[in-house]
């Protein structure tokens, strides 16, 4: 039991990227901020702010939509053994629409 919950630690800190040289963990995908600061941060969201608005806000999404109009940031560990949130942000039209936290559950956004 002891060497599997070792052999799961070392799986896991294995699914953060840190920068060598300051240490500091990297964002996942495209994403330009700590997912921490994205959350700090996204209590300034309104519905009807613009992409731009929204990028001088939060900086780019790990994750957009083919269509551009869904925006999701993540959390840097991935969600595999423990639930997490990201934050999921819907455009109309280049406007928000919709915004909010997602459950993150087995590495997928629900």
């Amino acid at each position: 039991m002891k060497k599997g919950l070792i052999l799961i630690a070392l799986m896991l800190a294995g699914c953060v990227n840190v920068d060598p040289d300051t240490g500091k963990t990297i964002p996942r995908g495209d994403q330009k901020y700590e997912f921490a600061t994205v959350e700090r941060r996204a209590d300034g969201l309104k519905d009807g702010m613009t992409k731009i608005e929204v990028l001088m806000l939060l900086g780019s999404p790990a994750e957009t939509s083919d269509d551009g109009d869904v925006w999701v940031y993540l959390p840097e560990r991935p969600a595999v053994l423990a639930p997490s949130r990201a934050l999921r942000l819907v455009f109309k039209e280049n406007v928000l629409a919709s915004h909010g936290y997602c459950a993150i559950v087995l590495g997928k956004v629900l």
